[in-house]
C-alpha cells in the first residue's frame, strides 16, 4: 500500500551516528525541483532519513516503518540518522545547519504548523502536492491536517501520526483509597491536590528538565480557565497578556498548583514521570498519550494501576494535537527514493503498524479504531474524529520557535518564582520582540 506499481528494491537498514555539524559531511548534492509521484529511477538506491525517535516505543516504531518500507521497496538502502533530543530540539538545530549549508537529507521529520513553516520560509522544501493528489489525502485526512501543512497554497509535508497532548493520567489505587474522581477542570485539580497533599502524597508529577512539560501543564490550565478560542488567540499573538483577564487568571491558577508539583521536577524529564505515577509516588500528571507506552512497558495496567482522561473537560473538551510529518527537501540526492518513502508513509498499514508502537494515532482515517489494543488510543482515535482539534503550543504549531524557546524558560522559572505581574510583563515583551502576531498570521489566513 502507498507504493503503487513500482519495481521492488532492496532495503538495508544502516544505523549511522547523527551528524551534529554539517561541515563534517561531504555530500555531493544534485539539484531537484518538485519530484513527482511517478515511477522512480533505478538510480535512487539510497535514502537518508533524519528524525528524533531514538528510544523506547518511538524507536521500535521507526524500525517498523523501515521494515514496511523494506517490503515495498527492497532495493533502497536506508541511512537512518536518529537525533536525540526531546521534541526534536536537537534535530531542529541540525536541520537548520544542514539546510543552510545546502546539504539536505533526503527526508526529515518535522512537526506540522509553525515549525514546518520555518523550513518553508527558508525555501528549503519542495511541495508534496503530487502525492497528496495521487493518494486522495483530502478524503483520507481530516481537513485540519491539510491546513497545518499548507503554505502558499501548497502541501509541504506528509502527516504520519497524531498525539493527543492533553491527557490527565492518575493512579487508580490512590484515587480509590481517597474516594477521588478525576478532575474536570483546574479548580477540581487544585481541590484533589489539596486532599492528596494532606495525606503526604505528591499530587502532580512533572519533569521540567525538558522545560516544555511546564508549558503542557500551563496549557491545560489556560484551556480550563479560558477555552480554546482564547488559547488560539493567545498563542497567535492576538491578545495582550498584560490586559487580557483570562491570561492573568491562568497564571494565578498555575501559581496555585505549584505547591503540589513534584518537588524535584527540575532534575527529572517527562519520561521519568510515568514510573513515578505507576508506583504511586505521584498521583497525577498532565502529558500526551506518548506516556502510555512507558506505563505499560513498566508493567502497570491501564484501568487497574492507572487511567487517563482528557483534560480539561470544562468549559469544553478539545483534542490538543501534535502532528508528526515527513518532508521532501529541495536539492536532494535521491528524490525518487524520497517520493517512495512518502508514498509508503501514507499507507494505512504503515501508519497502523507505526502508531501502535509509538503510542499515537494514525493520520489516515482509513485506520480503524479497533486497530489499537488499548482503551486510551481507541478513545483518542474516536476523539480526533469528533472533537475540536487545537494545535499544541509548545511543539511549534502556532507560535514562532523563537518565542517558544523563551516561553518555556519563562514558565520553568515561574515554577520557582511565581510572580504573576512580572510573568505577564515578560510574556507581553517576548510576544512583541518575536512578532508572534505577524509570524502566526498564517493560521488565520486559511
Amino acid at each position: 500500500m502507498g507504493g503503487g506499481p513500482r519495481p521492488p528494491r532492496r532495503v538495508v537498514q544502516q544505523r549511522i551516528l547523527p551528524a551534529l555539524c554539517s561541515a563534517a559531511l561531504a555530500i555531493s548534492v544534485m539539484g531537484c525541483t518538485g519530484a513527482a509521484a511517478t515511477p522512480s529511477s533505478s538510480a535512487s538506491h539510497d535514502l537518508t532519513v533524519y528524525h528524533w525517535w531514538t528510544a523506547g516505543g518511538e524507536r521500535q516504531a521507526m524500525v517498523k516503518i523501515e521494515a514496511d518500507f523494506h517490503a515495498a521497496y527492497p532495493d533502497i538502502v536506508i541511512h537512518d540518522n536518529p537525533t536525540a533530543g526531546g521534541g526534536g530540539i536537537t534535530l531542529k538545530t541540525v536541520m537548520q545547519g544542514k539546510l543552510a549549508a545546502n546539504v539536505p537529507p533526503d527526508t526529515f521529520q518535522s512537526l506540522a504548523g509553525g515549525e514546518l513553516k520555518t523550513y518553508v520560509d527558508g525555501g528549503y522544501l519542495d511541495n508534496v502536492d503530487d502525492i497528496w493528489a495521487a493518494q486522495n489525502l483530502d478524503l483520507k485526512y481530516r481537513a485540519v491536517l491539510s491546513k497545518m501543512v499548507t503554505f502558499n497554497g501548497h502541501k509541504m509535508a506528509i502527516p504520519v501520526s497524531i498525539h493527543r497532548a492533553n491527557w490527565l493520567f492518575y493512579n487508580v489505587p490512590i484515587f480509590k483509597q481517597f474516594g477521588l474522581e478525576p478532575p474536570r477542570d483546574v479548580d477540581e485539580l487544585i481541590a484533589d491536590a489539596k486532599i492528596l497533599a494532606a495525606h503526604d502524597i505528591i499530587p502532580i508529577g512533572l519533569g521540567t528538565r525538558d522545560k516544555w512539560t511546564a508549558v503542557f501543564l500551563f496549557d491545560a490550565v489556560l484551556l480550563s480557565v479560558a477555552g480554546p478560542d482564547v488559547y488560539e488567540q493567545f498563542y497567535t499573538g492576538l491578545l495582550d497578556p498584560q490586559t487580557d483577564p483570562h491570561i492573568r487568571t491562568a497564571f494565578q491558577k498555575f501559581a496555585e498548583l505549584i505547591p503540589y508539583v513534584y518537588p524535584d521536577h527540575g532534575s527529572d524529564t517527562w519520561s521519568d514521570m510515568p514510573t513515578l505515577l505507576g508506583s504511586g509516588k505521584v498521583a497525577m500528571m498532565v502529558l500526551g498519550d506518548f506516556a502510555a507506552p512507558l506505563l505499560t512497558d513498566a508493567g502497570y495496567r491501564e484501568g487497574t494501576d492507572w487511567e487517563a482522561v482528557g483534560f480539561p473537560q470544562r468549559p469544553t473538551q478539545v483534542f490538543l494535537m501534535v502532528i508528526d510529518t515527513f518532508t521532501r527537501p529541495r536539492a536532494i540526492q535521491h528524490p525518487d527514493a524520497t517520493t517512495d518513502w512518502l508514498l509508503n508513509l501514507v499507507s494505512a498499514k504503515t501508519q497502523a503498524d507505526f502508531t501502535i508502537l509509538k503510542g499515537s494515532i494514525a493520520a489516515n482515517q482509513d485506520v480503524p479504531v479497533s486497530t489499537y489494543p488499548d482503551s486510551l488510543h481507541q478513545r483518542a482515535s474516536e476523539a480526533f474524529k469528533t472533537m475540536r482539534p487545537v494545535p499544541s503550543s509548545i511543539h511549534g504549531a502556532l507560535s514562532p520557535l523563537a518565542f517558544l524557546d523563551e516561553w518555556q524558560d519563562l514558565l520553568t522559572v515561574f515554577l520557582y518564582s511565581p510572580d504573576v505581574d512580572r510573568a505577564l510583563s515578560q510574556t507581553s515583551m517576548l510576544m512583541k520582540i518575536d512578532d508572534v502576531a505577524g509570524n502566526s498570521a498564517w493560521y488565520w489566513a486559511k
